[in-house]
């Protein structure tokens, strides 16, 4: 049902508002996977780098990020929410190649409230980034603001853990990480207007 109560969405960026490159997804299915280039397993959804290869992360998240192109569904839900007069913005795990995604996805210009980790100096799930990301958006009430996102620990559990509403990206996965449980589950951030009963 929808929730009239929320007055402004924090989303995260990576695999929320913009899935990973075909060919970055692809690299990170094949070292999730021991190195073997091998098919996705049931339920493996790829683009995750174990321990170990956060350099080669960092590297690909660097060259990949001209990747990213707009999508019309996202950037009619953006609009959709600032005609309604909704507050919204990102809060993302990060370096500066956040700002070159966010101008090849065609978000520009860049939300008042676009905090990258990096940059900050802390990262989801602590409290402190959504915090400052609630301070950067005037100010609504933890319980007025809805988070979107696809980790279960950085974006459902930390937004949940510092007062907001939780909405997940399932990505075809069934929640199993416990409590706190997200508030509401979405395949599509187009999904978020309903959820607010726009």
């Amino acid at each position: 049902m929808p929730n009239h109560q929320l007055k402004a969405v924090l989303f995260d960026l990576d695999k929320t508002l913009a899935d990973w490159p075909p060919f970055l997804q692809h690299i990170g299915l094949i070292l999730r996977n021991a190195g073997e280039n091998t098919t996705a397993r049931p339920g493996d959804q790829g683009g995750t780098f174990p321990p170990g290869f956060q350099w080669f992360e960092n590297w690909m998240r660097r060259t990949q990020a001209p990747g990213y192109k707009p999508e019309l569904r996202l950037l009619e839900t953006l609009a959709k929410l600032a005609d309604a007069g909704i507050l919204w913005g990102i809060v993302t795990n990060g370096t500066k190649w956040q700002h070159v995604k966010l101008v090849n996805m065609g978000i520009q210009p860049e939300p008042e409230c676009l905090v990258i980790s990096k940059e900050f100096g802390h990262k989801k799930p602590d409290p402190e980034i959504f915090n400052e990301a609630l301070r950067r958006l005037g100010g609504p009430r933890p319980s007025e603001t809805l988070f979107v996102g696809d980790n279960p620990r950085m974006d459902v559990q930390g937004a949940s853990n510092a007062g907001l509403a939780t909405a997940w990206m399932r990505r075809g996965r069934k929640w199993k990480w416990g409590f706190p449980k997200p508030d509401f589950t979405i395949d599509h951030v187009d999904e978020v207007p309903k959820i607010l009963g726009l």
